[in-house]
């Protein structure tokens, strides 16, 4: 769940249309949500004359526009912009100002489909693994991979497999990993693939792997051994250890408290699940 910001200034009678993201915006709160949400991909010229006018007549922030047509009249940074804007209302705490800034400096000059898996990859890493796979997914059917190496292809493909997993969709991430090995060729890339069909319950997969992929005896052997050995420290993993501890009730015959916590553990996955596919 997100939070709640109340906006503190004027509230605009007429919407600004940013192209960007196809967003309208009625307040500098949304402005700055419009930022963060599109930081990766900005551009000066997002901040224009009309722009400018449209915060002074429309917002009546008066010394923020005169300071962004300034900006706008002088040589200066994207980053100028964008922190004169963040400045400008409570919506950004110092650090997340700080932490817009380290983005636009780290893309200021890659190509659009880098700076766009780079804001994939937080998604992924941050557990937001629905909105991960959607960025994944728009970075390849877009115009842009028309310019990408061959090998830009496989990160991708892997990353979605990655997301896929972390969601239970073992079988779609096998597929998706095996998309990245077919493409790099790359021991972990098959290695992924392997564990998603085991954990897909697809040994016929597994078999097949041998015969078309044909990896070596001595790497499938490598690589159903690491495996078996991860299934043995799941066993004893911490929410597997909580899930044992939770029929002792049940086995003194105390089920009140057992279905109690069976009820507990189940709102705590729902809200955990929530978060991963949180868009």
């Amino acid at each position: 769940m997100g939070r709640l910001i109340q906006c503190g200034g004027s509230i605009a009678k007429r919407p600004y249309h940013f192209h960007l993201g196809d967003m309208r915006v009625y307040s500098i709160e949304e402005i700055c949500y419009f930022i963060s949400k599109n930081i990766y991909l900005m551009q000066k010229s997002i901040f224009d004359k009309s722009f400018v006018n449209w915060l002074r007549e429309e917002l009546e922030m008066t010394e923020t526009a005169d300071k962004m047509e300034r900006l706008l009249e002088g040589e200066n940074t994207l980053k100028d912009m964008v922190v004169t804007l963040c400045c400008s209302c409570d919506y950004f705490d110092e650090p997340q100002i700080n932490e817009l800034i380290k983005i636009m400096d780290d893309t200021e000059h890659r190509p659009e489909r880098e700076r766009l898996k780079i804001k994939a990859d937080t998604e992924l890493q941050s557990g937001r693994y629905e909105s991960a796979i959607e960025g994944y997914r728009a970075i390849l059917y877009s115009d842009d991979m028309l310019q990408a190496s061959p090998a830009e292809y496989a990160p991708l493909y892997h990353n979605i497999g990655v997301a896929l997993g972390l969601l239970g969709e073992y079988r779609q991430a096998a597929d998706h990993f095996l998309r990245a090995y077919e493409t790099n060729k790359n021991d972990v890339c098959l290695k992924s693939y392997l564990t998603a069909l085991h954990l897909a319950g697809d040994s016929d997969a597994w078999k097949e792997v041998a015969e078309q992929l044909n990896p070596s005896q001595e790497k499938l052997i490598k690589l159903e051994a690491e495996y078996q050995e991860c299934q043995k420290s799941c066993s004893v993993a911490v929410k597997v250890r909580q899930i044992k501890k939770m029929r002792y009730p049940a086995n003194n015959g105390k089920l009140s408290e057992y279905y109690d916590r069976i009820r507990e553990t189940i709102q705590d996955w729902k809200e955990e699940y929530r978060r991963e596919i949180s868009v």
